[in-house]
């Protein structure tokens, strides 16, 4: 995605209106995000969400129910939830509340306040999901297929109370009704389904914790497929959605490579961390793709010229990094996204399809070094650039560079020990550096700091393959992927 595409407008726009909200300064306001800074709160952690949902194609109308299990840190007199919808009735420990609501925030304000320890919130919300706009955002979407609610780095508050933020992971127990022939996935395992005459009903668990903007929903007149992995240990879950049918040979031999892929990963970063696994593809996402918990939701075009599991290595290397391990702060993205994109180049060193020393000095000659290209740095890309082309391809390049200084058992180590030690947790790229750092002898930060901090192109380093040395438009990885910022 460049920077002219309209998400990039959509996200300026938020980045301009990140501190409107009625609450900034409140101590209601939100984590502080440098980038978002009313997104979430400090103040509590929900620690499960049981969602009882009904979605009505034809009307766009959404109805819920939310119990919610949330921790309060210490002694408050409120707390806001990220929530975009109207809320109809609050119940706080059974003691019922009459709902206040900000722009894009829910009030909880008991007489007596919020004690330290753990409380039940119950919220009974409904309203048009596709006509909320939270701070200059849109991100569900309906559409004649259904609709799609799977947007980084928002998209959970327009549908269901949360505490919107990456740092802030909870379990999800969602309860789904949709209109007959239409199914509805969710991250996690399906535990449950039933249907009527004229409508089906969805159950969908997760095992472990979920970032918000994860835990995305796709509605679909779909094929859903099941089956079992590693004895039973595993669901599989693959999805192929209404009009898919042209390209439903690639695919299907795309999404079907993830175990392969899974496997692959798991030598490099441990164990899959998750007890579901699959992709659902949809026209829906157009030439986009997420990487939604267990699952990524994938747009068709990715698959209408050819098998492409760049795509599915890309989103797959997520659930370790971005998802298991989760970012601090949005201004962390490299962390998710450049690792990402560099697994996929060592996928395609992996398949002999480029060597990352290729695939480095491909991109990097891509752009004329005195180009706006050079100025935004995945490091500190700006809330407007946070899914900029930089933050991929320079990010892949800086993580190549980390791995050049450190060696490649160093480098793997580093990685393997960043997943293992923050598992379902979360962490910022300072530590993600002091993690390299203790890998290797190199003065980690020094030979960092230009790859994802300087606002210029930077020196690359001695012996890596130079223009000339490269054959346009250079290898099939790049012919066939094209732009990778095209994942998001």
């Amino acid at each position: 995605m460049t920077d002219e595409t309209e998400f990039d407008r959509v996200l300026a726009e938020a980045a301009r209106h990140a501190d409107s909200s009625l609450l900034a300064g409140s101590g209601l306001a939100g984590v502080g995000d440098p980038y978002f800074p009313v997104d979430g709160s400090d103040l509590f952690t929900i620690t499960h969400h049981a969602l009882e949902v009904d979605f009505d194609i034809t009307s766009g109308v959404l109805q819920g129910l939310a119990r919610l299990d949330v921790a309060v840190g210490a002694d408050v007199p409120a707390i806001a939830l990220d929530l975009g919808l109207p809320a109809r009735e609050v119940v706080v420990d059974g003691c019922a509340l009459a709902p206040k609501a900000v722009p894009g925030k829910l009030v909880i304000e008991p007489d007596a306040g919020l004690s330290a320890g753990t409380h039940r919130i119950e919220v009974t919300y409904a309203g048009l999901p596709g006509e909320v706009e939270i701070r200059g955002e849109r991100s569900w979407l309906n559409t004649p297929l259904g609709a799609l609610a799977a947007r980084e780095p928002h998209a959970a508050a327009f549908w269901f109370p949360t505490n919107d933020h990456p740092s802030r992971k909870g379990t999800y127990d969602l309860v789904i009704t949709v209109p007959r022939g239409f199914a509805a996935i969710a991250p996690g395992r399906l535990v449950e389904y039933s249907h009527t005459s004229q409508l089906s009903r969805f159950r969908w668990v997760t095992g472990e914790p979920v970032a918000s903007y994860l835990y995305s929903l796709l509605i679909d007149r779909m094929r859903l497929e099941l089956d079992t992995l590693d004895d039973g240990g595993l669901q599989w879950v693959s999805v192929y959605g209404d009009g898919v049918n042209d390209e439903a040979p690639l695919a299907r031999a795309s999404i079907e490579t993830t175990p392969a892929v899974r496997t692959w990963l798991e030598t490099l970063l441990g164990p899959y961390p998750f007890d579901a696994i699959g992709g659902a593809v949809t026209r829906m996402a157009g030439p986009h793709a997420l990487e939604t918990q267990t699952h990524p939701i994938y747009g068709d075009r990715f698959f209408r010229h050819s098998l492409d599991s760049y795509v599915v290595a890309h989103e797959m290397a997520h659930h370790w990094f971005g998802n298991s391990v989760s970012l601090a702060t949005w201004k962390d993205i490299w962390i998710s996204e450049g690792m990402a994109t560099y697994l996929s180049w060592m996928w395609s060193e992996r398949n002999g399809e480029g060597t990352t020393d290729e695939l480095f000095s491909s991109f990097y000659h891509l752009r004329a070094a005195d180009t706006e290209y050079w100025r935004i740095p995945p490091g500190d890309p700006s809330p407007a650039h946070l899914l900029s082309t930089q933050v991929y391809e320079r990010g892949a390049m800086a993580a190549h560079v980390l791995r050049r200084s450190l060696g490649d058992d160093a480098f793997v180590s580093c990685l393997r020990t960043w997943c293992t030690a923050r598992r379902h947790h979360h962490g910022s790229l300072r530590e993600f550096l002091a993690t390299a750092a203790s890998a290797g002898a190199t003065d980690i930060a020094a030979v960092m700091r230009p790859w994802l901090f300087a606002r210029r192109c930077p020196d690359p380093p001695a012996g890596m393959p130079t223009r000339t040395d490269l054959e346009p438009p250079s290898l099939r990885f790049i012919r066939r992927t094209g732009d990778p910022q095209a994942q998001k």
